[in-house]
């Protein structure tokens, strides 16, 4: 039987620009998600190798280069992790950054996609 410390998920938010990574980690966790955060991709690679994560929330670059090879570098550390990416507009995807997100949120969608994009992950 769990207890209701180990029924809360947790997810590793990535994010380069402070405005949107605070608001998204506040944002998380009012909806009872621990939160870690990151304000890089090579921060938050050193995070996730280092810590138990659920998920990650990866939003750097509009899903650029950096984001694509963040995001490669996670599956390969742990496969099984879900991944959400999030850009500003698909045609900014390079590719391979398809390959490993699980989920792609345009941003501007992000407030009323995000939980629904996490919701499917089963309880740990």
């Amino acid at each position: 039987m769990s207890t209701p410390e180990q029924s809360v998920r947790t997810v590793l938010c990535i994010g380069n620009e402070p405005v949107h990574l605070n608001l998204r980690c506040s944002f998380l966790k009012e909806h009872g998600w621990n939160v870690l955060s990151s304000g890089s991709g090579r921060e938050g690679l050193l995070r996730f190798s280092t810590q138990a994560v659920d998920s990650v929330i990866l939003d750097l670059d509009d899903a650029g280069v950096e984001g694509a090879l963040v995001a490669g570098e996670l599956k390969r550390i742990r496969p099984s992790v879900h991944i959400v990416m999030l850009v500003t507009n698909r045609k900014a995807l390079v590719d391979g950054a398809l390959d490993s997100a699980d989920t792609v949120l345009l941003r501007s969608d992000e407030s009323v996609r995000l939980l629904d994009a996490l919701r499917p992950l089963p309880q740990s």
